[in-house]
């Protein structure tokens, strides 16, 4: 009868400890915001609760995208697909009701950063529409994000459309009368025209870059500089090698999007 009892507090003492790890998988956080973009790891297939300080009312991800996304209230719920990888991750930015805007990097969780359970998001800027109402309606209005009509708006407004899904840029007629239109194709790497972006005072274009050989190559901004060019900017300098299974398809590592902002023609 004794060594029955202590086999059963031997596996009483196995089962809680097995608990004790697997709650342990999943942690809660609480971050401050600082205009900084930060870092969820969340593991494919189950869920993360992000709270943030505000009504959600919209934001941005990708067009092809491994996050489901589900809002409800001031809680945005992440679901990862198996395509998600830790490094890049997914981008999304968050916009909430007052105006206040986050932008968060989803990640695969590992064994040095376990998936997070619930992340609390702290933020101690002031919300716009609060702000906003104390203000003369005469008084003009600042934002932290500079308009498209600036270089730096026009390349962020870009990038929104390309990356995130966003429809239109403000003041801008897109064109894709040159899509598809080669710019570079000397064997290593083919860049092809995706969509122009006209404005009174600037244009901006949005190239596809592809890699086209078995090794790492590297974007040189020179090499998409253009006459007026003001800026150049990439999704990513560097390029993997072309993908030689479905895994490395998925991650599109091979491929860029570069963003280029000249003076009007």
């Amino acid at each position: 009868m004794k060594s029955d009892g202590l086999r059963f507090y031997s596996r009483v003492t196995i089962l809680a400890l097995a608990l004790l790890l697997n709650v342990g998988t999943a942690q809660a956080r609480e971050i401050d915001y600082d205009n900084d973009e930060i870092d969820i790891y969340v593991t494919p297939g189950e869920p993360t609760q992000v709270q943030f300080p505000g009504v959600i009312s919209g934001g941005f991800k990708r067009k092809v995208s491994s996050l489901s996304l589900e809002r409800k209230g001031e809680d945005l719920i992440v679901f990862a697909g198996d395509a998600l990888t830790k490094d890049p991750g997914e981008a999304i930015i968050v916009r909430l009701q007052d105006d206040r805007t986050f932008s968060v990097r989803i990640r695969q969780s590992d064994e040095s950063n376990l998936r997070d359970g619930i992340v609390r998001i702290r933020d101690r800027r002031t919300p716009f529409l609060a702000a906003a109402d104390d203000d003369p309606p005469h008084r003009e209005r600042r934002f932290d994000y500079a308009p498209p009509s600036t270089v730096a708006g026009l390349m962020r407004e870009m990038i929104l459309v390309s990356e995130f899904g966003k429809q239109s840029i403000a003041g801008y007629r897109a064109s894709d009368r040159y899509r598809g239109e080669a710019v570079i194709n000397d064997g290593t790497m083919v860049a092809t025209i995706d969509r122009i972006f006209i404005g009174p005072n600037l244009w901006g274009y949005v190239v596809d870059a592809k890699n086209l050989i078995d090794q790492t190559q590297k974007i040189n901004p020179a090499t998409f500089r253009l006459d007026g060019t003001r800026a150049i900017s990439a999704q990513r300098w560097e390029l993997s090698p072309r993908p030689l299974n479905i895994e490395q398809q998925v991650a599109d590592r091979h491929n860029s999007k570069i963003y280029i902002v000249t003076r009007a023609r």
